[in-house]
């Protein structure tokens, strides 16, 4: 049986959870894969000391979990869904910073599975295996409990329901999971909606289905998709914050892409591919994506001359088309930042579009050159193997190398501390947050902690009732809320604010109590910054 044949074959298999009658092996090594996956997220929840990123992800899914509400009273940053579906993790795994890595494991994990799932629709078991095994490699773990990730994952369910039995029902779900998808992160929607518009411009224009039938799909997604979305529109709607909703979305926009227009998101993101290679450490790794865009543009371009010329493609040929429409419209996610978690997480996909023009090249050729061919694949296995974990040094895909020290017995683990329940944390890092948290202890909660710094976790550390609707300080959000800022001007006056502050702000009639150095590399988004520095201001007549 020639590779043609055995591709072939694959359509005839209807869709299983595991499919046990062939291939078992790569059906468990992909399982185990995943498991492997989730069990480093679950390490990395564990050891991870970035304040500033996993800070700002909790305290959202926090004040959700106490019940504020979204957009008056608390500060979702990139989409609902995320935010509620990690207040969720902190119920199920308790109110500590690991939960919320936890969730985002295990959307990832499970990302990795919907990969195999629809690379098995034009690929053989080994090819999909294989494909799915070098998206592991290039990121075997989350690096941030970040939106991309949840928004991702839908994504692909939507993708695989789409790509399977052409029903309704499937239609509908498909829908319906590209709206959680757009949930989960709102800058996402150049990247996952115009794939499907081509889709069903594709079924209307060259497939040879009845214009009743396509209607009626085309409905039916477009239900499933609006029906998530026109409920979340209705919450807003009804709680009157249709305009908070589009300030603070503004605001975030304008907090991490300054700069960003129209005009120029294209050549910037170009300029990152094909110049600077992106905003992260420039190895094989961000090399590979740019590999992956130039195979998938010329693969794209070979089919859509075929399908102009001939009328018509072969239907894994017509699938692997679709596959080159979600990844190159995947780096659309890099408009905020090109970064490797980014790229992971909307152009993985086109890994298995090269591994498919491999073995479509490799039937015209002969043993020798089969294996030329191969040698550059399996040898950069083992490269990217040997940096999945323990990395010596930064890699595009891990900001903060694990450290086997700290997890064979020199990392502290924090028993008055309840955020870093079940962390193990660097000696320095412990230290910093722990006289933070002896500081501010001394403060009960009729005082209002106030944050003028880029971290979290000294907000958060004592629990201490807020009156900032974000947990990181934002000089917009005083702009366009001037209520919140006279609020917190009135706590400072009436001598109830405990103020956080990266210079000594000279309020008067407070005091300086605490002020320490951000070690370099203790907190990695400060790292380039020797002497930034951490200041508690408290009124002058408390009591030490």
């Amino acid at each position: 049986m020639t590779t043609t044949d055995v591709i072939s074959n694959q359509y005839k298999q209807k869709f299983e959870f595991i499919n046990f009658r062939n291939g078992r092996i790569f059906d468990f090594s992909v399982l185990l894969i995943c498991c492997l996956s989730f069990g480093f997220s679950w390490i990395e929840s564990i050891l991870n000391y970035d304040s500033h990123h996993w800070g700002f992800m909790y305290v959202q899914a926090l004040d959700l979990k106490r019940g504020l509400i979204p957009y008056k009273e608390t500060f979702p940053a990139y989409g609902i869904m995320t935010t509620w579906i990690q207040s969720l993790s902190l119920t199920l795994f308790g109110e500590r910073l690991m939960s919320i890595g936890i969730a985002t494991g295990i959307f990832y994990s499970f990302s990795l599975f919907l990969s195999y799932q629809l690379f098995l629709k034009f690929l053989p078991k080994y090819a999909a295996f294989f494909s799915t095994l070098l998206i592991f490699l290039l990121n075997g773990y989350i690096v941030f409990p970040w939106s991309n990730y949840f928004c991702y994952t839908f994504f692909l369910l939507s993708f695989l329901m789409f790509s399977s039995k052409k029903n309704n029902i499937n239609v509908f779900g498909s829908g319906l999971f590209l709206g959680f998808s757009l949930l989960c992160r709102y800058t996402s929607f150049q990247a996952i909606l115009p794939p499907f518009v081509f889709f069903f411009v594709y079924e209307i224009i060259f497939q040879k289905n009845t214009k009743k039938t396509t209607n009626s799909r085309l409905l039916f997604f477009s239900l499933g998709f609006l029906f998530p979305i026109l409920l979340f529109l209705l919450f807003l709607i009804s709680n009157s914050l249709l305009d908070d909703f589009w300030i603070q979305n503004q605001i975030m926009m304008l907090q991490s892409a300054p700069g960003l227009k129209i005009s120029n998101f294209l050549p910037n993101l170009l300029k990152s591919i094909f110049i600077k290679f992106g905003d992260d450490i420039h190895d094989s790794r961000i090399i590979f994506f740019t590999i992956i865009l130039c195979w998938n543009c010329v693969t794209l371009f070979f089919l859509l001359n075929k399908l102009f010329l001939k009328k018509n493609l072969a239907q894994d040929e017509a699938l692997v088309m679709e596959f080159c429409l979600v990844t190159l419209f995947g780096y659309l996610n890099g408009i905020n930042g090109y970064n490797f978690f980014r790229l992971i997480n909307g152009s993985s996909l086109g890994v298995g579009v090269i591994i498919y023009s491999v073995i479509q090249t490799s039937q015209r050729l002969g043993r020798k050159m089969k294996i030329i061919i191969l040698l550059p694949l399996i040898s950069i296995c083992f490269i990217w193997a040997n940096s999945l974990i323990f990395s010596a040094s930064q890699t595009s895909a891990v900001y903060t190398p694990w450290r086997l020290d700290i997890l064979m017995g020199k990392g502290v683990i924090s028993t008055e501390i309840s955020i870093f329940k079940g962390k193990l944390l660097k000696p320095e890092y412990y230290n910093f947050y722990r006289d933070i948290y002896q500081h501010i202890s001394k403060f009960d909660h009729s005082h209002y902690i106030v944050n003028y710094t880029l971290d979290p976790i000294a907000m958060i550390i004592n629990n201490l009732p807020k009156v900032q609707i974000s947990s990181i300080y934002f000089p917009l959000i005083e702009q366009a809320y001037p209520e919140e800022a006279k609020r917190i001007q009135q706590i400072i006056n009436t001598k109830k604010a405990v103020i956080l502050s990266d210079k000594d702000l000279h309020l008067p009639g407070y005091k300086v109590i605490f002020s320490k150095t951000w070690f370099s590399g203790e907190v990695p988004w400060l790292r380039n910054d020797s002497r930034a520095m951490i200041y508690i201001s408290v009124p002058e007549e408390t009591e030490m």
